[in-house]
């Protein structure tokens, strides 16, 4: 006997060129606040101006809130739902990777709910009020990484307490995604990497959360599966649109779903603390690095070592005789080594070893709700000493 609750109400436009159906779709309204980053990415390769074009096409008005971060920032998504208000704009849209489109769902948020975004923070020193709604969001993601396109979650970084917490609401799920592999052919390698490894680690924590079911491990198996076949291909030729609408489906549509069904779990909130500590690591990288000492202590264990193996068949790998769940880290270290973010060091993005206390305290403090085992504070140091490099 098993028993669930589906509700994923975004409408996804996928595929090779959909971009162009913006200038004639029903969008959710009038008047647009666009997010991008503040490096001028979008603008440099002509997706802004295309998709400036397309909503005119459309009769749709929009504005431009270009200062969004990395790691977006409380200070960015305030600023952003200001402009909105200033402006008049009646929906969002979330332009670009996972920063711009967190940004355009926070700021939504505080379109319908007064105060300030950290009143809605639900860990940490968030003031843990209901969201009470949101102004509508659209997404057009030029990445394939996140899941957020399909997902009710937006990650933002408290810059005052260097806390980088998840918001989870209904009220942000994307009204639509226009996903289209073909914004995605001039991702530089490591951007690749570190998205597709994140999306990698979604399928992963999703499937052995604690709060998962049967559909999200369908979701999940054949994420990893195509994440498996398809990274290294289009780690080697970026241009590669096979390979890109194949992970982009992975990442963009399976893991977003499965995180609407299920939640990562503690990897997710250790990364999250090192970057909410050290602005300039980049998410998926921070998962990268601690991914194997990680995966290797549970498994050691004997935790959830069924989970495991199935994970390690659906990466090709069979399980070693007398070692539960052996199948997966094989799989994994495979993929890392192949792709050649085995040794990425988390010296390069600041983590001093001294460091490593404090990421161990923060993390665990938040707490880790949807494992399927207990990970101690000194279980994070152990984890973090045998990753550093």
């Amino acid at each position: 006997m098993f028993e669930f609750c589906s509700y994923i109400p975004t409408k996804v436009v996928f595929g090779p060129g959909k971009l162009k159906e913006l200038a004639s779709m029903k969008l959710p309204g009038k008047k647009a606040l666009i997010c991008v980053t503040e490096d001028g990415l979008m603008e440099k390769l002509g997706i802004q101006g295309r998709v400036l074009q397309y909503l005119s096409q459309n009769q749709i008005e929009s504005v431009v809130y270009d200062k969004v971060t990395p790691n977006p920032t409380r200070k960015g998504v305030m600023e952003a739902a200001e402009l909105a208000k200033v402006e008049n704009c009646d929906f969002f849209i979330g332009l670009g990777g996972g920063s711009s489109i967190d940004t355009a769902k926070a700021a939504s948020i505080m379109m319908v709910n007064e105060g300030d975004l950290w009143d809605y923070a639900q860990a940490g020193t968030g003031g843990r009020k209901e969201v009470k709604g949101a102004f509508p969001v659209m997404t057009i993601t030029t990445t394939a990484g996140t899941g957020t396109e399909c997902d009710p979650w937006c990650v933002i970084t408290n810059e005052q307490t260097k806390e980088k917490l998840d918001f989870g609401t209904d009220a942000v799920f994307p009204v639509i995604s226009v996903i289209d592999p073909e914004l995605m052919l001039t991702l530089p390698r490591t951007l690749t990497l570190y998205q597709g490894f994140d999306a990698l680690f979604h399928a992963v924590e999703c499937y052995i959360a604690t709060c998962g079911c049967k559909l999200t491990d369908i979701y999940c198996l054949e994420a990893v599966k195509l994440i498996t076949r398809w990274l290294p291909v289009v780690a080697e030729d970026g241009e590669n649109l096979e390979a890109r609408v194949n992970i982009s489906y992975a990442a963009n549509v399976l893991c977003g779903f499965a995180q609407s069904l299920s939640a990562t779990i503690s990897p997710h909130i250790i990364g999250q603390c090192m970057s909410g500590l050290f602005p300039g690591f980049v998410h998926g990288a921070s998962l990268i690095v601690t991914a194997e000492a990680y995966y290797k202590l549970v498994i050691d264990r004997g935790y959830v070592s069924d989970k495991f193996q199935e994970l390690g068949r659906a990466m090709g790998e069979e399980q070693e005789e007398g070692r539960p769940g052996s199948s997966f880290l094989s799989g994994l270290t495979k993929l890392m080594a192949q792709t050649e973010m085995r040794d990425l060091p988390m010296s390069q993005f600041g983590v001093r070893k001294e460091d490593i206390k404090r990421i161990a305290e923060i993390s665990t403090g938040i707490g880790f709700d949807f494992d399927p085992y207990v990970l101690t504070k000194e279980d994070v140091e152990e984890i973090l000493e045998k990753s550093y490099r």
